[in-house]
């Protein structure tokens, strides 16, 4: 059969079927439509994200949009940007990861990550990508303004980060305000994760590391 596009617009509504003239609201909803080899297409603006948009709260994390369904693309339509604004998504007690990536084959490409939120006072931290999959593309990606780590990777092979800035990230709630943990980029993979590459990408004025990288043994301990 032949692959399908879907399409995501802040003015949208996940009661839609995703087509251009009638777009959902959110990503989480056209994963949902779509399947492996299909492209989500996300049109420009404002999204300001929700609380009751979380796809999954799992003991200590806020799971916000969680791809998980294989070959699927979600771009950034032609010569549109689109901004995602965690600003009102503050769950008591979380850690918030805007997007967490553990399906296979997928790419993203061309949006924008803001005001992703720490709650917690004590040791934390809150991510703008969680990468768990493999032989996934970040393309492109710009995440500024958070008190979160741009993109994470903790597990899979074959990840590729291309292109992408990371800039303006502090941690001003955890720890006394002391900005720890608020990373351009990191990976802190588990033993067996391979040829993960991080290529082009820019990280300036982030609170903690430009960039964090650790292997780790069977045991947990960081090499």
């Amino acid at each position: 059969c032949f692959a399908k596009e879907f399409y995501v617009a802040p003015s949208g509504n996940d009661a839609n079927n995703g087509s251009i003239k009638t777009p959902v609201e959110t990503i989480e909803k056209a994963q949902e439509l779509a399947s492996s080899g299909d492209t989500v297409f996300i049109r420009g603006g404002v999204y300001t994200m929700r609380e009751e948009q979380i796809a999954q709260s799992r003991r200590i994390w806020a799971y916000v949009t969680q791809l998980d369904k294989n070959g699927i693309s979600y771009l950034a339509y032609q010569n549109e940007k689109p901004v995602f604004d965690y600003k009102n998504v503050k769950p008591e007690g979380k850690r918030v990861i805007a997007f967490l990536v553990n399906g296979n084959n997928i790419h993203i490409k061309g949006i924008e990550v803001v005001g992703v939120q720490v709650t917690i006072k004590k040791h934390t931290q809150s991510e703008c990508f969680e990468v768990r999959g493999s032989n996934n593309t970040l393309e492109q990606l710009s995440m500024h303004d958070n008190m979160a780590i741009g993109v994470y990777m903790l597990s899979g092979s074959n990840n590729l980060v291309l292109n992408c800035d990371a800039y303006n990230n502090y941690d001003s709630v955890s720890e006394g305000g002391k900005g720890g943990n608020s990373d351009g980029f990191g990976a802190h993979l588990e033993k067996g994760s391979v040829n993960n590459v991080f290529r082009g990408c820019r990280a300036w004025f982030n609170s903690d590391d430009g960039f964090d990288v650790l292997l780790f043994d069977n045991q947990g301990r960081g090499e």
